[in-house]
């Protein structure tokens, strides 16, 4: 074999069969970091192929990303190296066009292989084609008429070979996706504050149809938001999310009436594929949402399944609640205790409109529990409600990944049901496996709290491939970490998800934990007091108990004991915190005294004693043993 250099094209045809392929379209970032290095490369702008700016460009890292703090770019490096390497021992074994990323850079290498012609030479297959099975010739004198007969013989079974190898590829190449679509956030014309929630939800409900089309796959919502706001090209846009075709369109309402534009295009050429203008009243945007996967399953020739047999649970026909369902939805997804609150409010008013829309039903157990979790309602209002508002979205559609998923939530955090938990986490990834929520409700529900932390990693990565944006499933990640004692991993991982602008006080609260624990103590202070700012607290004032900990200043932690301990007969302060201060300060009988009170109180934190590093003091007493019996997690990880 000789070695030559491919065309750009060739190249760029080599690229689509990897991504493509089964080894990378389940890979998440990789494919589009791929992308992206090859087609920097093809461009000449090798000098953007460094870490700090891929961190940037690539995995969506603040402008001060920092490579030494945070190594994403080269882990992501030496996932995407072994995954070409399995693709060029497996499927992409015959390719003659190889991509390669050598070790200790980001400038991927492209070579060609090719036959060196012999003096008689046997017909070559097409480079993208399998190499077919060696033919062997006896090397016996054969007499002189035969010759010519034993090459004509020869050629004919290589021939064969080769066409029987190239049909098998090209049924393969047939095979694979026919379209990866982006949706671009479509713009809200007007730029009414009221009217966001709708273009969103708008968005959101295109795409959520768009997935029930057989042959499409479609980037997920929180990938698309980093375009939400920001003029983009329709290639970057392609390139960034390594997408075949690109729906971008805008939404008017003026009182009753609703206009929506949408346009599907080739990102290659910027052509429309296909585009439409709908003017209809408000009442008919579900069959706008219809009208709209459905014309773009045909513009792309790809069959349109049948809708699942409860979808019927997964619409409303009360125009209504629908819009009270979109705006609980885009308040949930601010993840503050004010969104969280507010979601409420709409669920309910959507029910109350349509009691049987199981969407809503879902969406509100789930903020009923983790506003149960954080103290911010009564336990005997968010739990029960939690319970029951996940038990009727499942009667109502069992088919529904969410309400499963919202149904194991409650089970593990309030009721220590942990197989129970289990069941349902397991029974809404069976639904619904490309689900983030699925993924990262399971990972944070049932397997941290258990110490399952290798099974918890693997969920964790799978959501935040699914959905890299989702607060919820990146601020619990950042606890996982802390977990498994990678302080300034965990620090970083929180910092990132305080970016996504979604914050809620106790993100800088675990900040400033893991920032302590990694010994940064000023960088905890400031996050500590960050967190009672938050809070409308005086961030000025003294730091007490475990913020003064993390901070540095272990005596006026001890100091403050006496006034914690009276916050917590008064109710004013969790029998937990004052649990874990004692715990961290060596007072390990009271730590196990206050922590046997808080397991009596059922207070929503104790799911974590198994895996808290400030409970390590604790792991060799026999009484914090008994503790973790009766949570029901005293079971080996």
């Amino acid at each position: 074999m000789t070695e030559q250099r491919p065309t750009q094209q060739e190249v760029r045809d080599a690229l689509g069969r990897i991504v493509e392929s089964a080894g990378f379209t389940g890979a998440g970032r990789l494919s589009s970091f791929l992308t992206y290095l090859v087609e920097r490369t093809l461009s000449g702008e090798t000098d953007r192929l460094k870490e700090s700016v891929l961190g940037v460009e690539v995995f969506q890292r603040s402008t001060e990303y920092d490579p030494r703090t945070d190594p994403i770019v080269r882990v992501e490096a030496r996932r995407l190296r072994s995954r070409l390497e399995e693709y060029y021992a497996g499927a992409g074994k015959p390719e003659s066009v190889r991509i390669e990323l050598p070790k200790g850079g980001y400038v991927p290498a492209f070579s060609k292989l090719a036959e060196v012609s012999p003096a008689i030479a046997a017909p070559v297959a097409p480079i993208a084609a399998p190499k077919p099975p060696t033919v062997e010739v006896e090397s016996a004198p054969m007499p002189r008429g035969w010759k010519l007969v034993g090459i004509i013989a020869g050629l004919a079974v290589v021939g064969i070979s080769l066409g029987y190898w190239q049909t098998s590829y090209m049924r393969r190449v047939r095979q694979a996706p026919l379209a990866t679509v982006a949706v671009l956030p479509f713009a809200n014309v007007g730029g009414e504050a009221e009217n966001e929630y709708f273009s969103q939800g708008l968005t959101e409900e295109i795409m959520d149809r768009l997935a029930r089309v057989k042959g499409l796959k479609v980037i997920s919502r929180t990938v698309m938001a980093q375009f939400k706001g920001r003029e983009a090209g329709l290639d970057e846009v392609a390139m960034r999310v390594n997408a075949s075709m690109v729906l971008e369109g805008s939404v008017r309402r003026q009182g009753e009436r609703l206009r929506v534009s949408a346009r599907l295009a080739n990102p290659k050429d910027g052509s429309s594929v296909w585009s439409q203008t709908y003017d209809r009243p408000m009442k008919d945007v579900f069959a706008v949402q219809d009208e709209i996967a459905q014309s773009i399953a045909n513009a792309l020739r790809v069959q349109v399944g049948p809708a699942p047999a409860s979808a019927s649970k997964r619409t409303t026909s009360s125009i209504e609640a629908y819009n009270a369902y979109l705006k609980g939805k885009y308040q949930a997804n601010l993840y503050s205790r004010q969104g969280l609150q507010k979601s409420i409010e709409y669920f309910e008013e959507c029910l109350r409109l349509d009691p049987d829309y199981a969407p809503a039903l879902a969406g509100l157990s789930s903020t009923y529990s983790l506003l149960g979790y954080y103290n911010s309602l009564p336990a005997d209002v968010a739990w029960p409600n939690a319970r029951r508002t996940a038990e009727r979205a499942i009667a109502l559609d069992p088919t529904l990944a969410d309400a499963h998923s919202a149904l194991g939530l409650t089970l593990a955090f309030h009721e220590w049901k942990w197989r129970e938990a289990e069941e349902e986490a397991r029974r809404a990834l069976a639904i619904d496996d490309n689900s983030a929520v699925a993924h990262g409700m399971y990972a944070a529900a049932v397997l941290l709290p258990e110490g399952r932390m290798k099974e918890c990693r693997v969920e964790y990565r799978r959501a935040l491939e699914l959905d890299p944006l989702a607060s919820f499933i990146n601020f619990s990640y950042g606890y996982a970490l802390l977990v498994e004692g990678r302080y300034d991993d965990a620090a970083a991982q929180y910092k990132r998800t305080l970016e996504l602008k979604n914050i809620h006080p106790d993100m800088y609260w675990d900040l400033g934990m893991a920032l302590g624990f990694a010994g940064r103590r000023k960088e905890a202070e400031e996050a500590m007091r960050k967190s009672l700012e938050l809070q409308g607290l005086n961030p000025n004032r003294p730091l007490t108990g475990l913020p003064a900990y993390f901070a540095g200043d272990i005596e006026a932690a001890r100091r403050s004991l006496p006034a914690i301990e009276a916050e917590v007969r008064a109710g004013q302060e969790d029998r937990m915190d004052l649990a874990r201060t004692y715990s961290m300060l060596g007072e390990k009988q009271k730590a196990l005294a206050m922590l046997a009170e808080a397991i009596q109180a059922r207070e929503s934190q104790v799911i974590w004693i198994k895996v808290d590093p400030r409970f390590r003091p604790l792991h060799e007493e026999a009484r914090f043993k008994e503790l973790l019996r009766q949570v029901g997690l005293d079971a080996a990880p």
